[in-house]
């Protein structure tokens, strides 16, 4: 059974069937074991569309049972600490997902995300971080404490994939930094960004640069 159930979850995820995700989590709590296990490898597109997934898996499932969720959530946060041999990589953009699904039951996890930052030693969560800032700030959840010096601090950083994120978060966490993006403008460096669905490689540069124009 659970390898048909991993079956019919990555078919889903390929076709972007996220009613069809969120059915499978109706019918089966381990589906969201499975959503974790396929957030592993980021260079994978189906990574992304399992982070995606689990938000749609988190709406459909918390209205009829907020504990299974939050034992998720639990999970994730685990999976995020040293202890856990580094298989929470994807942690701040899981987490941020079902945030974003149901805001009012989990009004908690956004410091924790950003919390996951200061936690993290080698620093191999911070373009996690990132993305969860980006992705809440779209959806309207803003002002988290500490969010907005990360993202700050993010800017000036000598990784253009760092940058670049920072640059994306700032846009849609309405974090006032258009000093630092305006010097950005003309940055060369590219940064692999998650958008409508697809992998894209952008220049940092013509994010900061949108990112003004947008301001």
């Amino acid at each position: 059974m659970s390898v048909s159930l991993k079956n019919e979850l990555k078919q889903a995820l390929t076709g972007g069937d996220y009613d069809r995700v969120a059915g499978l989590a109706l019918a089966d709590k381990r589906t969201f074991g499975k959503l974790i296990a396929l957030a592993y490898n980021k260079d994978e597109l189906i990574c992304w569309r399992a982070i995606e997934g689990i938000g749609a898996a988190a709406a459909a499932v918390s209205w009829q049972d907020q504990a299974a969720v939050r034992n998720v959530v639990q999970r994730i946060l685990w999976s995020a600490r040293e202890e856990s041999g580094g298989m929470g990589w994807s942690a701040p953009e899981l987490l941020a997902e079902i945030v974003i699904a149901a805001p009012r039951q989990f009004p908690d996890i956004p410091p924790i995300i950003v919390s996951l930052h200061s936690e993290d030693e080698e620093k191999v969560l911070l373009k996690g971080v990132l993305r969860a800032a980006g992705r809440m700030g779209e959806s309207g959840i803003t002002g988290i404490n500490g969010c907005d010096e990360i993202v700050r601090a993010s800017l000036r950083h000598n990784d253009p994939q760092v940058r670049g994120l920072a640059v994306w978060a700032a846009t849609r966490a309405d974090i006032d930094a258009g000093e630092i993006i305006g010097g950005l403008a003309t940055d060369r460096g590219e940064v692999t960004i998650y958008e409508s669905g697809e992998l894209v490689r952008r220049p940092v540069g013509e994010l900061a640069r949108e990112a003004l124009r947008a301001a």
